[in-house]
């Protein structure tokens, strides 16, 4: 059994093409460059590298990027035993060893001095440098380093360094067209065509109201919440109240939702 089988996609995920973006990321595999995804929250970033991970048949590790992950949490660290130590490979190193295509989601999330061990990674040298062990990881020939890099996060105090971002191959995302947007709710939800329409009229107004608390809340991931309520006549709720559902008189009548954290979810979609 292959170190890497737990991290095979072995089903086929949905994935909607917007443009060449798989073909551009199949050549970018085929040269073995490494590759960030651009884009805002929830526009399919993710689920692209599956469904690309899955196409050319190599196993995919995902690590969550956030402002604690330390070096030794990618590349690995020595555990105690009852007989003494053990040299752990972290996720990044275990890549790189076996041949996986290595996904770091958010990495603008991660602190600054934690990133640059990706750098002798990315280049012509493909090797990884592990200093507490003393041993120089060469890639296999099928690793791929991948990133997602999200613009809107970017400030002063967290942004990709120069250094970093120039390395990458870089594939711009955004929100899918309308159209497509719906085909992918009606899709992912089993809920008709004029209510995942109605439902991404909402996202739309939404992400067109930067500054609210709504705004985050328009991802097509979380389309779905409400859309699986209408599809299973179910109330949808969520711990804090459906912040985003806020009545816009500019947004049609058919695709008005709201809610308070003490009600459930309302709308003119016939989901209650």
């Amino acid at each position: 059994m292959s170190s890497l089988d737990d991290w095979r996609i072995t089903e086929e995920p949905y994935y909607a093409p917007q443009a060449d973006e798989v073909a551009l990321f199949v050549a970018a595999y085929a040269a073995r460059l490494p590759v960030m995804v651009k884009g805002p929250t929830g526009c399919g970033k993710s689920r692209f590298i599956e469904y690309a991970a899955w196409k050319l048949g190599r196993p995919l590790v995902t690590v969550a990027c956030n402002e604690d992950m330390t070096a030794a949490d990618l590349v690995g660290r020595f555990l105690l035993e009852p007989g003494g130590t053990r040299w752990q490979d972290g996720p990044l190193t275990m890549a790189a060893r076996h041949g996986a295509i290595c996904y770091l989601d958010e990495i603008v999330e991660a602190r600054q001095d934690t990133t640059v061990v990706i750098h002798p990674l990315t280049d012509y040298r493909r090797t990884l440098p592990l200093d507490k062990k003393g041993e120089l990881v060469r890639a296999h020939p099928d690793f791929q380093l991948v990133i997602s890099y999200n613009p809107g996060y970017q400030s002063l105090m967290k942004d990709l360094k120069t250094s970093t971002r120039q390395r990458f191959v870089a594939l711009d995302f955004d929100y899918p067209t309308a159209a497509l947007e719906a085909q992918i709710v009606v899709r992912e939800t089993g809920i008709g065509s004029d209510q995942a329409g109605a439902l991404v009229q909402v996202a739309a107004a939404a992400r067109g109201s930067r500054g609210t608390v709504w705004t985050k809340a328009s991802r097509p991931v979380l389309l779905s919440m409400p859309a699986t309520s209408c599809a299973r006549a179910l109330p949808c709720v969520t711990p804090a109240g459906w912040l985003w559902c806020v009545l816009s008189p500019t947004m049609p009548r058919s695709a008005r939702l709201w809610s308070t954290p003490s009600t459930p979810f309302s709308s003119d979609l016939g989901c209650l």
